[in-house]
C-alpha cells in the first residue's frame, strides 16, 4: 500500500488486525484488543485498526485503511479462510501477514508460506519486537528473525523455530482498550438467562487452566495457570463498566471459580472501588468438581446470576476418561442441584462421538440431560467430538489417519454430523445420528 522510499516510524506505520470469528452472540476479539492494546500503550504506536468480521467487510475495510502490516489470530476452524485471505493479500498488494493465536501455537507444523510468519503463545511482547524490527529494516530478514524469541517462519523450505518466550506476568499488560472494536458489542440487550436488559461487559481475569481435559488445547497454549490478583481483576470489571456504561459482566475465563477465596477477594477490592452497585450480573464457567455451599455463597455475593459447564458425558466410563478423573457423573449432577438452590442459571455442554465411547455410553448421557432437564437447568446443547491440535484427541485422530498437519481443517468442526472423525469404526453412524 505505501511508497517504498518513504521513512516508516511508530507514528506512521498502520497495522491492521483481522478477525475471522463471526458468531450470534457477538464476543468481542479479545486476543486481538490485548494485542492493539499493547502496542499502542507500550509501543508507541499510534495507528491500529481491528478488522472484524462481525461487522466489517474485511477487504472493503483493509483498502480503506491500506496498512503495512496485517496480524491475524485464527482458531483452528477459521485457518482455511485466514489462509485464503493471506494468499490473496500477497498477490494483490504483497503486504506482509504475521499469524498468531491457537491454531498456529498448538500446531506450528501446519505453518504455511501465505504467512510471512508466525508468533507463538502470548503475543504481545512478540509482535511488538517484529513491528519494532520492520520499522527499522522494512522487511523481516533471516538473521533477526533468528535472534526474536516466540516465533515460526520458514527459511529455504523449513519450518524454523525460536526458542520460547516467558510467560507474561499479568498485571504488568495494560488494560484492554475496548474501543479498538464496534461499539454496538455494548449495545443495551436482552440478557435472557438473567432476566435482565443490560450493556454488557467482557473481562478476561486469567489465562490457562489447571486441569487436563482430553479435548483441550488451552494449558497447551497459554502454559501454566495465571491469575491477575484480586485488585486488578477489580480495576479490570470497573474500568470495562465506566468505559461502555455496562452492569453485566461477561467472564471469559475458562475457569473463573478457582477458589472461593479468590472470589471473596474480588468482591472486597470492588467494594473497595465503590463498583458491585453498578453490577446487575456476572456470568462465569465454573467446574462441578469445585461446587459446594462455600463456593456457592461467594458466587452469590459476587452476583453471578449464569453458570456455563461442561458437562460433556453421561457415562461414568467416558467422562473420567474425558476429564482425566478430576469430575465424576454425581458431582456434575450435584453441582445441578446446588447451583439451582442458590437461584443460578444453568448453562451446560455435552459432547457425542468421543473415542472409545459407545451407544450404551451415549445413551447414559441422554439420560444425564433428563435429569438435568428434571432438576431445571436452563439451556443444555450437544457438540460432535472434534480433535483440535495438540490434545489427545487430536493424537488419536492422527493414529486413525483422520488428520495432519496438511490437511482441510473445514472438516473441523462441531457440527460434523455426516463425518464423525472421532467415532469408533464399530459404532454404526446411523444409529449415532438417531442419537444424537
Amino acid at each position: 500500500f505505501r511508497d517504498k522510499m518513504e521513512i516508516l516510524t511508530k507514528e506512521n506505520i498502520k497495522i491492521a488486525l483481522v478477525s475471522f470469528q463471526k458468531d450470534a452472540e457477538k464476543v468481542p476479539p479479545i486476543g486481538l484488543i490485548y494485542i492493539a492494546t499493547y502496542l499502542h500503550e507500550r509501543a508507541g504506536i499510534k495507528n491500529i485498526k481491528i478488522i472484524d468480521k462481525n461487522f466489517d467487510n474485511i477487504l472493503e475495510e483493509l483498502q480503506n485503511f491500506a496498512p503495512d502490516i496485517i496480524g491475524v489470530g485464527p482458531m483452528t476452524i477459521h485457518y482455511e479462510e485466514a489462509s485464503a485471505f493471506a494468499k490473496y493479500v500477497k498477490k494483490q498488494w504483497n503486504t506482509p501477514v504475521i499469524i498468531g493465536g491457537v491454531h498456529i501455537s498448538t500446531l506450528p507444523d501446519s505453518f504455511r508460506p501465505c504467512f510471512e510468519l508466525a508468533v507463538l503463545g502470548e503475543g504481545e511482547h512478540t509482535f511488538a519486537d517484529l513491528i519494532s524490527l520492520y520499522i527499522k529494516k522494512r522487511e523481516f530478514i533471516l538473521e533477526d528473525l533468528k535472534k526474536i524469541k516466540g516465533i515460526t517462519f520458514r527459511s529455504q523450505n523449513k519450518i524454523i523455530k525460536t526458542s520460547s518466550r516467558k510467560e507474561i506476568a499479568l498485571d504488568t499488560l495494560p488494560m484492554p482498550n475496548f474501543d479498538f472494536v464496534n461499539k454496538v458489542y455494548f449495545n443495551e440487550q436482552e440478557i435472557p438467562g438473567a432476566n435482565l436488559v443490560a450493556r454488557r461487559a467482557f473481562v478476561l481475569t486469567s489465562r490457562s487452566c489447571p486441569y487436563k481435559c482430553k479435548f483441550c488445547s488451552t494449558s497447551h497454549f497459554w502454559g501454566k495457570l495465571r491469575l491477575h490478583s484480586p485488585e486488578y481483576t477489580a480495576r479490570l470489571i470497573k474500568s470495562s463498566i465506566e468505559k461502555n456504561n455496562a452492569s453485566y459482566i461477561k467472564i471469559l475465563d475458562d475457569l473463573f471459580t478457582v477458589s472461593p477465596d479468590r472470589l471473596k477477594k474480588i468482591k472486597l477490592e470492588l467494594d473497595n472501588l465503590n463498583v458491585m452497585h453498578k453490577i446487575k450480573g456476572i456470568e462465569c464457567q465454573p467446574r462441578a468438581n469445585l461446587i459446594n455451599d462455600t463456593l456457592c455463597l461467594a458466587m452469590k455475593a459476587l452476583k453471578v446470576k449464569i453458570v456455563n459447564f461442561g458437562f460433556e458425558s453421561g457415562s461414568e466410563r467416558v467422562l473420567n476418561w474425558l476429564k482425566s478423573g478430576s469430575v465424576t457423573i454425581e458431582m456434575n449432577k450435584r453441582a445441578i442441584v446446588l447451583c439451582k438452590k442458590y437461584g443460578f442459571t444453568i448453562y451446560g455442554s455435552l459432547m457425542f462421538g468421543s473415542p472409545g465411547e459407545k451407544l450404551e455410553d451415549m445413551r447414559k448421557t441422554l439420560k444425564f440431560i433428563d435429569f438435568a432437564i428434571e432438576n431445571k437447568a436452563d439451556y443444555l446443547w450437544s457438540f460432535v467430538s472434534t480433535p483440535f491440535p495438540n490434545t489427545p484427541f487430536w493424537e488419536i485422530a492422527i493414529q486413525r489417519g483422520k488428520v495432519n498437519g496438511e490437511m482441510n481443517f473445514n472438516l473441523l468442526t462441531h457440527h460434523n454430523l455426516e463425518n464423525p472423525l472421532l467415532l469408533d469404526e464399530d459404532v454404526d453412524k446411523e444409529d449415532f445420528k438417531k442419537i444424537f
